[in-house]
């Protein structure tokens, strides 16, 4: 029993430890797909020119809407979970991150992260928010 629980417990750490390299969103209003957002204000964190424009160009944000879109991303990070070891060692492991994440009065609706190999491109960009606009804005 005792090797059972720390087996378990060992899973579990791996789990809540491990980097990943695909997708995730989560949506916290399960309403959001009937109730579409209507518009999006855009705040970029840090500032990237390059980042803000390849969104402007596909969509028109107001900066007066309630619906607040984050982007947020970073570069240079180091995975410490010591089950990817190999991993890291034998392939690109991610070091770069991409989230996109929309909040109404600072309450969570829609958020999509993704770990990347390289830094965030603009493909990179046009994936997360085709998914975004997909899944929660209007037409």
């Amino acid at each position: 029993m005792k090797h059972l629980t720390y087996t378990l417990l060992l899973c579990l750490a791996f789990i809540l430890t491990a980097c990943s390299d695909s997708a995730m969103v989560k949506i916290f209003d399960k309403n959001i797909s009937k109730n579409r957002v209507p518009c999006l204000r855009l705040v970029v964190f840090p500032p990237d020119e390059a980042l803000e424009l390849t969104l402007h160009e596909m969509y028109n944000f107001d900066a007066n809407c309630e619906y607040r879109l984050e982007v947020t991303q970073k570069g240079g990070i180091v995975c410490n979970s010591n089950q990817n070891a190999a991993k890291k060692t034998l392939s690109n492991f991610p070091s770069t991150y991409l989230r996109m994440d929309v909040s109404k009065e600072g309450k969570p609706l829609y958020s999509y992260y993704i770990d990347l190999r390289n830094h965030v491109s603009s493909e990179d960009i046009e994936d997360a928010f085709s998914r975004l606009k997909k899944d929660i804005l209007k037409d």
